[in-house]
């Protein structure tokens, strides 16, 4: 079941049911979903690279439900049809052969039903409502036009509640004895006399059969053009509000100023500023969660949003304290940095000139010489390094230098997603290079040497990657293997905000300047915050400990992360992500924490409840934007094209369209019209639209009729 999640619509799952071939090799499944009285009953036929199941039927002619045990029973065993997944289970937990099809009272022609050619007696066991009988209906119809068809009865059960169906006819009488029975779980055999109530159903079943009805044996007139199925949503999830009281005051005042004046999403500038706080941080603190289990406070964040959106003013605003603290320590060492280079050029004039004497000398003169520039060389003068905190485009080897340079330390910050072409291999013939990017989030050592670069060699590596590329990169990021498979895409924090372009006002009043320079100030006093010292007096991380009560519901809730991560649950289908979602929090904690105290000291306090409730809030929005992220970056074609049309018909308020006027409409996003099909087909199949044959100017033409609820807005 891995794939199919918890929740569908805000209700939880309830139950599971497993669609198997006639060898018993899985097919899919249908899983329902159920609050307050209501349900979303929703097929998972679908895979996308190996990853999991995801919601959609299967093609068409549809598998039947229990065709496994149909396929191994005798062919004059008796057959039951019943209406649903729920029904028919109950039915072969008694070791009856019981099947149904995919899709409701509705889909009945859309399966297959040829297995069932040739069977000696099929009973139809129609729920006690209309549709229930539209659907025995139907089958009959299909079964009847077999060249072997079965012999059919219909079995009305007696006493059955309104919409009521067998389930319902076991659950009164296991009910008498057994009151937890959900009708979900096969029929319990403890305190349950099985054999009697198989029994009393086959007595039933002989005496309220009857022939069907002469009318059904023949075609019915086609059902009512109004006569819709609800539609299954296209999207994964509905993305949660973003917290907007995460941030400590003054941060979370700027981050909020910031989005209201660019007029960008709150969870771009949260991002963004996550991001700057991290770089001006990481490698001078670590968080101690247990007495061997410590997390660096680096982080990735990666927020995406179309061209226009005005990522780069909202990245340039979040990271002017670093441009700044990087201009004020390049004007202090500037001065050494010059009296170095000339000083290095003067004595390596020197060093020239005494080597052009010593290739002419001999005996004791050369091996004066020769002592005498090993003395001088050793004597040059290092020649300090500018201090840089952030980057924009960078290689993994250069990379390596700079941090060296700069304290084991470095940001990558950019509102393009060139970085990834870079790790890809642009300038390594398209050998992924990831080693010293996985190293720089995790904190583990690097030691490099290669070829003639000087060799690399960091105890405490930290990188930060502050990202907002458009949502159109992501997508397909996942066809890179490396790239998910060494744990890459694993390690960013996702944000997928919705784009606003087209309702902006462009009047948006500018920023209080009070918000930035609050902002600027506290994050100036995390840059210049100093290392600890260890026992022999090298600098090292300060280590931050966390409140008991903090502790707690930290590990409250990487448990539940924990079982989230299991078949079937939530985070089954992007393990890589979630098994890193507990430290990403404790790292956020502590940066809030660091924020918080940044003009005091915060290694002398511990992380608060306070903080760390905060970044489980925030951990819960960035949870509903992974999801939506590797949805995207995995996605079907066929499911993103669904939704293009969709909108498409939103837009214009189609009531019904031609395939031919939906291809000219999309004509720049589909070539040719087979392109087009895919997407149709799943709109079709998750009752959208549906499809007739008319004829205009003698040309046959696809008419697509449109599901009224869209245009209602009931969805």
């Amino acid at each position: 079941m891995n794939g199919i999640p918890l929740t569908f619509n805000e209700k939880p799952r309830r139950f599971v049911w497993e669609y198997r071939s006639a060898q018993g090799e899985p097919l899919g499944y249908v899983a329902r979903f159920d609050a307050d009285g209501k349900k979303d009953v929703v097929p998972y036929f679908k895979r996308m690279n190996g990853h999991g199941w995801q919601s959609g039927s299967a093609a068409d002619p549809r598998p039947l439900f229990g065709l496994e045990v149909l396929a191994q029973s005798d062919i004059a065993r008796t057959v039951f049809i019943v209406e649903g997944e729920k029904a028919a289970a109950a039915l072969q937990s008694l070791g009856l052969v019981a099947i149904t099809s995919q899709g409701g009272s509705k889909a009945a022609a859309k399966a297959e039903w040829k297995p069932l050619e040739g069977r000696e007696l099929v009973y139809l066991l129609p729920d006690n409502d209309e549709p229930g009988e539209g659907y025995a209906e139907a089958i009959a119809v299909i079964l009847s036009a077999f060249e072997k068809p079965p012999a059919l009865s219909v079995v009305r059960l007696p006493k059955l509640p309104p919409a009521g169906d067998v389930a319902d006819w076991i659950t009164a009488r296991v009910n008498d004895v057994f009151l937890d029975w959900d009708g979900f779980q096969p029929v319990p055999e403890s305190g349950i006399d099985t054999k009697a109530l198989l029994a009393e159903f086959q007595k039933v079943v002989k005496a309220h059969s009857e022939p069907v009805p002469d009318e059904w044996k023949t075609k019915p007139e086609p059902a009512s053009a109004t006569d819709w199925q609800a539609p299954i949503s296209l999207e994964s999830a509905k993305l949660p509000p973003w917290p907007d009281d995460v941030f400590p005051g003054s941060i979370q005042d700027f981050v909020t100023a910031l989005g209201t004046s660019t007029e960008t999403p709150p969870e771009l500038s949260a991002m963004m500023v996550l991001a700057a706080m991290s770089a001006a941080t990481q490698g001078k603190y670590r968080v101690r969660v247990k007495a061997d289990y410590f997390e660096p406070v680096n982080i990735w964040a990666c927020a995406a949003l179309p061209p226009g959106s005005r990522k780069t003013a909202v990245q340039m605003a979040a990271a002017a304290p670093l441009s700044a603290w990087e201009k004020v320590h390049r004007e202090i060492v500037e001065p050494a940095i010059k009296k170095a280079q000339a000083d290095h050029a003067t004595i390596t004039e020197q060093i020239s000139y005494l080597r052009k004497l010593a290739a002419k000398a001999q005996g004791a003169e050369f091996e004066q010489l020769k002592r005498e520039i090993a003395d001088i060389e050793a004597d040059l003068p290092e020649i300090p390094t500018a201090p840089q905190v952030w980057a924009q485009d960078v290689t993994p080897e250069n990379l390596g230098t700079i941090m060296a340079d700069n304290g084991e330390r470095m940001a990558v910050l950019s509102d393009e997603a060139g970085i990834f072409d870079i790790l890809g291999g642009r300038y390594s013939g398209g050998i992924p290079n990831l080693d010293l990017f996985l190293q720089g989030h995790a904190g583990s050592p690097v030691r490099v040497n290669r070829g003639s670069r000087p060799p690399v060699f960091m105890q405490n590596p930290a990188l930060t990657m502050g990202l907002s590329p458009q949502p159109d990169v992501l997508r397909g990021l996942t066809e890179k293997p490396s790239f998910r498979g060494r744990g890459l895409l694993g390690r960013f924090l996702y944000a997928l905000p919705s784009s606003n372009l087209g309702y902006r006002t462009l009047d948006a009043r500018p920023m209080l300047p009070d918000y930035r320079a609050q902002y600027e100030g506290i994050l100036t006093a995390m840059l210049n915050h100093e290392m600890a010292s260890d026992d022999q007096g090298d600098p090292c991380p300060h280590i931050l400990k966390i409140t008991d009560d903090a502790l707690q519901v930290w590990q409250t809730f990487a448990h539940k992360v924990e079982a989230g991560m299991r078949e079937g649950g939530t985070y089954a289908h992007l393990t890589d992500w979630a098994g890193k979602l507990p430290g990403a929090v404790a790292r956020i904690a502590a940066l809030f924490h660091i924020a918080r105290h940044a003009l005091v000291s915060p290694w002398d306090k511990e992380i608060s409840l306070d903080d760390m409730a905060a970044a489980l809030r925030m951990a819960e929005a960035l949870s509903a934007h992974a999801l939506a992220v590797f949805d995207l970056m995995g996605a079907d074609p066929a499911l993103d094209g669904a939704r293009v049309v969709l909108r498409w018909i939103e837009r214009e308020g189609k009531t019904e369209f031609t395939f031919r006027d939906c291809h000219y409409a999309h004509k720049t996003r589909y070539k040719r019209a087979a392109d087009l099909e895919p997407a149709i087909d799943v709109l079709i199949e998750r009752h959208f639209i549906k499809a007739r044959m008319v004829k205009v100017a003698h040309r046959p033409s696809r008419s697509l009729e449109v599901n009224p609820a869209i245009l209602r807005g009931a969805l």
